[in-house]
């Protein structure tokens, strides 16, 4: 019994087509081989290299030499100065003669003595002026004044320079004075000048 023909034709399009994807397949495995056969050669190269590189041992270092000497160098003659002149002065002759020279101090001018004014009218400042106080207290002393008497003769002031020891006393000095005493004034070439007299004032108590 004979098969139809488009029978045949399916089944020789079947055939063809596992045939050629047999060799497809056949070429791609021959693909995938060759690359895994040339990786495996190159990693069996590069294997020993690599197991080299660790096993080489770095050469020792060497030692450094010291630098070489310097050079002599010639060193310059010193600069040639010449020797200064020198000059030596013979010392004068040393003589045991002593030259002795007499001065004679000739005495200072005594500064002319200032004229001193005169009591002319003077009281009894004790028996007069003796103040109160001292009185009753029984105080007596004795102060010394510095009196300055004008042109007129009139004293223009009254210093106690030395005191009693009572100050009642002393002030009673410098009343009596200035109220009651009177001088002639100093003279200078016939001129009456201001002067001062120190007088000494005893007060004491009577009976």
């Amino acid at each position: 019994m004979l098969q139809p023909e488009h029978t045949l034709r399916r089944q020789a399009t079947t055939s063809g087509r596992i045939i050629g994807l047999s060799v497809v397949a056949g070429l791609h495995l021959l693909v995938v081989w060759a690359v895994i056969i040339s990786l495996n050669s190159g990693l069996l190269q590069k294997l020993p290299e690599e197991l080299k590189a660790e096993v080489v041992q770095q050469p020792p270092p060497q030692e450094k030499l010291p630098p070489p000497p310097p050079p002599d160098m010639v060193k310059p003659p010193p600069p040639f100065v010449p020797p200064p002149d020198i000059t030596i002065q013979s010392e004068a002759p040393v003589t045991n003669t002593i030259t002795t020279q007499s001065t004679v101090a000739t005495p200072a001018p005594k500064p002319a003595a200032a004229p001193s004014p005169v009591i002319s009218v003077a009281t009894d400042c004790a028996a007069s002026n003796y103040p109160p106080v001292a009185m009753r207290l029984n105080q007596t002393g004795t102060a010394t004044v510095l009196i300055t008497v004008g042109t007129d003769g009139e004293p223009k002031d009254v210093k106690v320079v030395e005191s009693s020891g009572h100050d009642s006393l002393d002030e009673a000095s410098i009343r009596c004075v200035m109220s009651h005493w009177h001088f002639r004034p100093a003279m200078q070439n016939g001129t009456p000048v201001e002067g001062q007299k120190e007088i000494r004032i005893r007060w004491q108590l009577s009976g």
